[in-house]
């Protein structure tokens, strides 16, 4: 298992003069890690004091996300489930964390239904907090265009996207646009890091539910 991403750290436990949580506030309370991958991101979250949720794709990954848990003695309730599909209740989380995931189409090239999916499963005044890839990180590549807005991945360093269509967006002011229907209170911050070779560049962004 990784250690938890930096950002999702400094957002967590950090205090900025446009970004100071209270720490207080987070025990209790009910947090979804969309895409939650190996869980690391999980383990920070469970020492915050949230009670925890998340999803994946597959029960394979799962089972293996609740492995990684159970060693260091950690319970979430895990669950299949994808980015336009959140096996949750209207208006259950307080908080909603989408680090590297919400981007992702699979076979639905609507993102808006992404945008709609998030905002129904959080509480009203809930927060999403999410990463996204600026349109200079190195995953768009010598990507193709399948549409406005969309990105299939061909050259992926990693070999773990190439055929993945992203959505990609423009700016800040074109996430706003996106998910201003739904959301309120935008707050931005930006990685512009040339990570030894790699155009290390993304969105940070949290906003509340209306």
């Amino acid at each position: 298992m990784s250690y938890p991403a930096e950002y999702v750290i400094r957002i967590f436990k950090g205090a900025y003069p446009k970004l100071n949580f209270d720490k207080k506030s987070y025990i209790s309370k009910k947090i979804c890690d969309v895409g939650c991958g190996t869980g690391r991101n999980l383990v920070l979250l469970h020492e915050c004091g949230f009670e925890l949720y998340g999803t994946e794709l597959t029960q394979e990954i799962i089972n293996k996300t609740k492995s990684n848990l159970m060693k260091l003695n950690i319970t979430a309730q895990l669950k299949i489930g994808a980015n336009d599909s959140l096996p949750f209740d209207d208006s259950f989380f307080d908080f909603l964390l989408s680090w590297n995931s919400l981007y992702y189409m699979g076979k639905n090239l609507d993102f808006g239904s992404h945008v709609k999916e998030m905002s129904r499963v959080l509480k009203n005044q809930g927060y999403l907090i999410m990463s996204i890839p600026k349109k200079t990180n190195f995953v768009f590549k010598n990507s193709e265009k399948l549409k406005d807005g969309y990105r299939i991945i061909k050259d992926d360093p990693f070999n773990v996207r190439n055929g993945e269509v992203l959505r990609v967006f423009e700016d800040c002011m074109d996430i706003e646009n996106t998910f201003s229907k739904y959301f309120k209170n935008f707050i931005f911050a930006s990685i512009d890091d040339d990570c030894f070779g790699y155009d290390y560049h993304w969105h940070i962004i949290i906003c509340q539910k209306k």
